[in-house]
């Protein structure tokens, strides 16, 4: 691998996008909260499990005890 970024689909990419703007860099979401973030923003409950579970396996989020958080790298 060149370490470039893992793509993940559009539908992850726009949950990443949601994500960030309510993720800031000292804290986390729970992920529940994360999921009703998503569902207000349009994505079923099962789109944004699945967004959240792509996004966590390549690496855009990781946990911290029960808060999801954002991989420096991807902040913008």
């Amino acid at each position: 691998m060149d370490g470039g970024s893992t793509p993940i689909p559009p539908f992850a990419e726009e949950a990443l996008a949601v994500l960030q703007d309510r993720i800031d860099d000292s804290s986390g979401i729970e992920e529940q909260s994360a999921l009703k973030a998503l569902e207000a923003e349009g994505f079923s409950t099962v789109d944004a499990r699945e967004a959240l579970e792509v996004l966590e396996m390549r690496g855009y989020l990781y946990r911290v005890e029960n808060q999801l958080r954002i991989t420096d790298k991807w902040l913008c």
